[in-house]
């Protein structure tokens, strides 16, 4: 590996880090306040959330990691025609692109590796365990740390509740309106009440209190008094999708669901795993276009002083519309899983086409330089 090759390599992947550094940090950001609710109104734990949000991290990491490369890219070409250093490549005999290609084939190789990796196993890993999460989550129910003296706080949409006081799981001075029978609202008062688990359900147990039970059909309060009262709070947990969607199996399970089976006699739902397996199969080669996409810039350049700002608006908008296209094909192949094989023909005819221009463009400069 030449001294070159091994500077160009350490330049694209410093960029290329502080690059994924900050656009999946603000992403990443974005999504985890996104979800503070799960925070403010749900009762988890700085160190659940902590973990929650983390699995996010390699979802975003598959959306970043292609613009990021991209971008390293196209900034340091720039930089290196700023600092007159492809000026000096091309004096000394050397063709820019023929000295630029195997450091960028070279790194991007390693990213595509590693996305791929992300891709088949940790992300639908990842997005499965999060579903885990988000259903224990939204079931747990109500607790008391959701409660605030002389507050009424309404933990869900169908229950209200306002207590005096508040020492650990024990509470004071109760009302608890339930409203979860549309017609027949309950309205719990009692001097006391505790947090506990019976039979590893929540409850609150009440104490000394009466039940008043208002029906709007008939238009009449009925009470009733009580020493204790279990008041059970599964009701009021949110239910959760328990569906599994298709970008939430392991590679393996699609493998297994699809394994035997005709294209032609698949369900909706086993055409979706069809079109995510494949997806994660050729997602990750659109790596070797967007690396390679931005060494165009230079054959755009008929001189070395010309400016770069068109061969750089072109090489973006030809990006941005290969990732639209990208995007689209895989949709589409959800609800025709016969485009399979476009959907792996077209990002090897991108790359094929830019190596063709390339050399194209080696060629001219090439035979000019000798005319």
């Amino acid at each position: 590996m030449s001294r070159f090759t091994t500077y160009a390599i350490k330049e694209i992947t410093s960029s290329f880090l502080f690059l994924s550094i900050l656009l999946s940090g603000i992403l990443w950001l974005g999504q985890g306040l996104r979800h503070i609710d799960l925070l403010t109104t749900n009762n988890v734990s700085v160190e659940t959330y902590s973990t929650y949000i983390l699995l996010l991290l390699p979802k975003i990491i598959l959306l970043t990691f292609p613009i990021c490369i991209f971008l390293s890219i196209l900034f340091n070409l720039n930089r290196l025609r700023n600092d007159s250093e492809l000026i000096i490549l091309a004096t000394s005999g050397k063709s820019e692109k023929n000295i630029l290609i195997k450091p960028i084939i070279l790194f991007s190789t390693s990213i595509y590796f590693i996305i791929l990796l992300f891709s088949l196993f940790i992300t639908p890993n990842s997005l499965k365990e999060i579903r885990y999460k988000i259903i224990e989550i939204r079931s747990a129910g109500v607790h008391v740390s959701l409660l605030k003296e002389k507050k009424f706080i309404s933990p869900t949409s169908n229950l209200t509740i306002f207590i005096q006081k508040k020492i650990e799981n024990d509470i004071f001075g109760l009302l608890i309106h339930d409203q979860s029978k549309n017609k027949i609202p309950q309205t719990y008062i009692a001097e006391k009440g505790k947090f506990m688990s019976i039979n590893d359900i929540q409850v609150i147990r009440l104490f000394n209190g009466t039940i008043q039970t208002y029906n709007s059909d008939e238009n009449r309060i009925s009470e009733v008094a009580f020493d204790t009262y279990d008041l059970s709070l599964l009701p009021y947990g949110e239910k959760e999708n328990t569906h599994i969607y298709s970008d939430e199996l392991s590679t393996s399970e699609i493998l297994g669901n699809l394994k035997d089976k005709k294209l032609s006699l698949f369900s909706k739902y086993e055409k979706e795993q069809f079109a995510e397996l494949h997806s994660r199969i050729i997602n990750p080669f659109y790596i070797f276009f967007y690396s390679l996409l931005p060494l165009l810039m230079i054959g755009f350049s008929k001189r070395p002083d010309e400016s770069w700002i068109y061969p750089i608006i072109t090489v973006s908008i030809i990006a941005f519309t290969v990732q639209i296209m990208q995007i689209t094909l895989s949709n589409l192949l959800i609800d025709n899983n016969n485009l399979v094989s476009l959907n792996y023909i077209f990002p090897f005819m991108l790359i094929t086409i830019v190596l063709i221009q390339l050399s194209y463009n080696f060629f001219y400069i090439f035979k000019k330089k000798n005319a």
